[in-house]
């Protein structure tokens, strides 16, 4: 069988395009294609870096902690104190006994029922004391 030349011509024109498409694809193999860079953070313990930062935040949370407590502590003996005001005030002065006893109730020995009772007292002097006061005003008025 024989070929015709315009036959061998297309298909010596089909290999070459063969060719040439093989030689593309080996080269786009042969070249990375362009990816999307992930970034990714390991944090290890081991890492001197790491290792101070977590230290350095563990003390600021332990100063702050400590910080809070003392606050917390010292409004309560500010409010502690204004409550014994409070009662000195209504009992109208005290001896120097009633003041031990204060002192004792609030701090040496702390007592939260005679605490509630002192408040309770001092809340109905205050509420009375103001009752008074606007019948004061009511009688001014008229």
């Amino acid at each position: 069988m024989r070929i015709k030349d315009e036959d061998a011509k297309s298909i010596d024109k089909l290999v070459a395009s063969i060719l040439t498409m093989l030689h593309e694809w080996q080269e786009q193999k042969g070249q990375p294609q362009p990816q999307e860079h992930i970034h990714k953070h390991s944090f290890d313990i081991k890492s001197s870096k790491v290792f101070t930062y977590e230290v350095i935040t563990a003390v600021v949370c332990l100063v702050s902690l400590v910080g809070n407590f003392l606050l917390w502590q010292s409004k309560q003996q500010y409010k502690d104190d204004a409550l014994k005001f409070r009662i000195i005030r209504v009992w109208r002065g005290c001896s120097p006994k009633e003041i031990l006893w204060l002192n004792d109730v609030f701090d040496i020995h702390r007592n939260e029922t005679a605490i509630k009772n002192i408040k309770k007292k001092a809340d109905s002097y205050d509420l009375e004391l103001k009752q008074k006061a606007d019948s004061l005003m009511q009688r001014k008025l008229k």
